[in-house]
């Protein structure tokens, strides 16, 4: 069956997507061209790669040969680039975080749904990966009882300067290692334990040049009583990066996952009185964009789940309320999803 034809848009983090893009993804989509605002790398870029140079997005979404676009431009405002694309008929793929504004993110999301225009994202992934099913899995299995809490952390060493991007952007990256790295670690929690109800946040900048901070916590209350935190910083250099561990806490039993070098992701489980469990799995390549299933549902006219609306737009509400935390310095309430898609 033939690829998926793909336009990259947003190269400052799009050439990182490509170089995963290029070798394996041949198969279920192919790379027709990209689209970034400084042309001058536009243009390199595609030369290097041998794909045609679009000088705008309008010009993108107007090619009849294009099916689906990646886009990789900052979250604050992307649900309208989105939209764009979403009523031009062109499907998307795009990366976390999905979006700051809750609001647009679910208007979106819903609007694709009616249009049948796919869109998906690396974290929260189509659908639930491997690694979580296990864990839930063992919860009923073994009766764990409620959720208590959940400890996650990744970190990585980066020596930034500033450069004019949204990084640099406090209002657009709140507590910024988390919205760029911690995310997965929200949006995990967010499809363990539902959607959350409050936040707090403590940050910090130990060393790089930045304007936003590089070392940042965020917890958040749920519902139902369990309490989540994420810990993300910039300035730990171990000779271990971005391999995060989380903790997950029930009545009468823990969870632990860690990632493991290379695809593997391992996962133990602690109950009283029993041996320890532990099983490895094989994490998702490249960053956790599956293309195989989004040339899928392309092709088949595959629509997002209620359950994965939902998901998107809880980690979406997560970091509204963060942002929102980290300028007042105090407990901020998330907005409730129901309240959001009215």
């Amino acid at each position: 069956m033939a690829p998926v034809n793909l336009v990259v848009v947003g190269l400052h983090f799009g050439r990182t997507m490509m170089n995963d893009l290029l070798p394996t993804g041949s198969a279920a989509v192919r790379i027709v061209g990209v689209c970034d605002l400084d042309l001058e790398l536009a243009a390199s870029t595609a030369e290097a790669i041998g794909v045609r140079r679009y000088t705008d997005l309008a010009a993108v979404l107007a090619d009849p040969g294009v099916h689906a676009v990646a886009l990789f431009t900052g979250p604050a405002g992307r649900a309208g680039l989105i939209r764009q694309a979403v009523r031009a008929g062109k499907h998307v793929m795009t990366t976390k975080p999905f979006e700051l504004d809750p609001y647009t993110a679910d208007e979106v999301l819903r609007e694709a749904r009616r249009l049948g225009v796919v869109i998906q994202l690396n974290s929260p992934s189509p659908v639930v990966t491997a690694d979580l099913v296990q864990i839930g899995d063992w919860r009923d299995t073994f009766e764990l009882g409620r959720a208590v809490g959940a400890q996650g952390g990744v970190w990585a060493s980066y020596q930034e300067s500033p450069d004019g991007s949204w990084y640099d952007d406090p209002d657009r990256c709140p507590a910024a290692p988390v919205t760029r790295l911690g995310i997965y670690l929200v949006n995990d929690l967010v499809r363990l334990f539902g959607p959350a109800s409050r936040v707090q946040v403590l940050e910090s900048r130990l060393r790089t040049g930045r304007p936003t901070p590089d070392n940042a916590h965020l917890s958040i209350g749920f519902p139902g009583g369990a309490i989540g935190a994420v810990f993300a910083s910039f300035s730990v250099d171990d000779g271990r990066p971005y391999r995060d561990r989380l903790t997950v806490n029930y009545e009468r039993g823990t969870i632990t996952r860690t990632r493991e070098a290379g695809s593997v992701v391992r996962l133990e489980l602690a109950r009283a009185g029993h041996p320890v469990q532990v099983v490895d799995l094989t994490a998702a390549p490249g960053g956790g964009y599956d293309w195989g299933a989004f040339a899928r549902a392309v092709r088949s006219g595959l629509e997002n789940t209620d359950s994965n609306l939902s998901e998107i737009v809880g980690g979406v509400c997560v970091l509204e309320a963060m942002g929102r935390a980290a300028r007042s310095g105090s407990t901020e309430n998330v907005l409730s999803i129901d309240d959001v898609a009215r």
